[in-house]
């Protein structure tokens, strides 16, 4: 078809469709209802009613564009398309066709256009346009086409036919020759595809490689080309005698000393002092963190309590204080605490203790470390 045919016909679908929806609703399309009457006049034969627009949208897109793609000009089909691409409603798909159609449609040559179509629907069911069939077609050209059911084809006259008897155009499947684009998912598998085959070639030597090894280490497990021996290791060389005994964490066989801390326990207003772990156990030559817990008398009102903390050695016997921490205490307090820090120097066995010094002088057990079994 020419594209002033092809638009011609576009135009008597969306009439059609409008014109039965304003009767008995949205038409349900079926292929054999629709014709083409030796007229020129497409009608649509409807063969029910369907429940909104979402019902038969498919349908139509599908004869619209099928008509489209029928035309010598594969632009029409292309505009068409997105023309009619995600409509909502009849109203706005029958405006989109017409102004597809607008610039190949001319309403002059609406007259002639139809009588092409009726000698082409002649010439594909092998009959003759009858005199009076074309004297008619011309008188009513300006006519507005009105709405009717497929024609019934005629006698044919004495006039000539634009084809020979018996022989028909050959009708291809216009789906096959609609330019579609190519869709966003499509594109994005395509590339997951292309990104699938490059890991794969990529891959392939090396897991063939590591495939063929194995196989043909559970074939052959030995292979005379290669020593089937394990090499020795060297031990480690032993650390010198005197490097060990004046290593500052060697552990001898003395006992580890006691520790004096030459205070008593309780003393003036202070009832009780007490240093722990705070984070656990500590371990020589590492940072240690200290709780010191201070038991008052409440009824003393001291105010403020002085204390240090002091780190024994218990082979060396060398002691180690800390600076003095202030902590106040409020009225009527019976027990005040602090948090010290200290570094334990790297000596087999240690001790931490509490001092206080204000407001009397006491001081807390020791805590060992290690806790047990210390040598010297």
């Amino acid at each position: 078809m020419t594209p002033a045919q092809a638009a011609l016909l576009l135009t008597d679908v969306v009439d059609q469709l409008e014109l039965v929806r304003s009767r008995d609703g949205y038409p349900i399309i079926r292929d054999h209802g629709v014709t083409v009457s030796d007229r020129g006049q497409l009608t649509i034969k409807c063969t029910g009613s369907a429940a909104s627009w979402h019902d038969v949208d498919d349908a139509v897109a599908s004869l619209l564009l099928s008509i489209a793609t029928n035309c010598r000009d594969r632009g029409l089909a292309d505009r068409l398309a997105e023309s009619i691409a995600r409509t909502t409603d009849l109203t706005i798909l029958a405006q989109r066709v017409r102004d597809a159609v607008a610039t190949v449609l001319d309403p002059s040559m609406v007259g002639r256009t139809r009588r092409q179509l009726a000698e082409l629907v002649s010439a594909t069911r092998g009959l003759a346009l009858s005199d009076d069939r074309v004297v008619t077609d011309r008188a009513n050209s300006q006519s507005p086409p009105t709405t009717a059911t497929t024609a019934t084809p005629q006698t044919p006259a004495a006039a000539s036919s634009l084809a020979p008897k018996g022989w028909y155009p050959p009708v291809g499947n216009p789906w096959h020759r609609r330019r579609r684009r190519m869709s966003r998912r499509g594109v994005v598998l395509g590339l997951i595809s292309i990104l699938l085959f490059v890991g794969v070639v990529w891959a392939a030597p090396g897991a063939w490689s590591e495939l063929r090894r194995g196989w043909d280490a559970l074939l052959y497990p030995v292979n005379p080309s290669e020593q089937n021996q394990i090499s020795p290791v060297s031990p480690p060389p032993p650390a010198p005698e005197a490097a060990q005994a004046n290593s500052p964490t060697a552990q001898g066989t003395a006992e580890a000393g006691q520790v004096h801390t030459g205070l008593p326990g309780s003393a003036g207003p202070i009832t009780l002092v007490t240093a722990t772990f705070a984070n656990g156990e500590c371990a020589t030559g590492q940072p240690c963190t200290m709780r010191v817990d201070v038991h008052v008398d409440p009824a003393a009102n001291v105010g403020a309590v002085t204390w240090h903390v002091v780190v024994y050695d218990r082979c060396t016997g060398a002691v180690h204080p800390g600076n003095d921490v202030t902590t106040p205490v409020p009225p009527g307090g019976q027990q005040v605490y602090g948090i010290a820090k200290v570094v334990l120097p790297p000596a087999p066995a240690l001790a931490v203790a509490a001092l206080t010094s204000a407001p009397a002088a006491a001081a807390s057990e020791p805590a060992f470390v290690p806790a047990e079994n210390a040598k010297c």
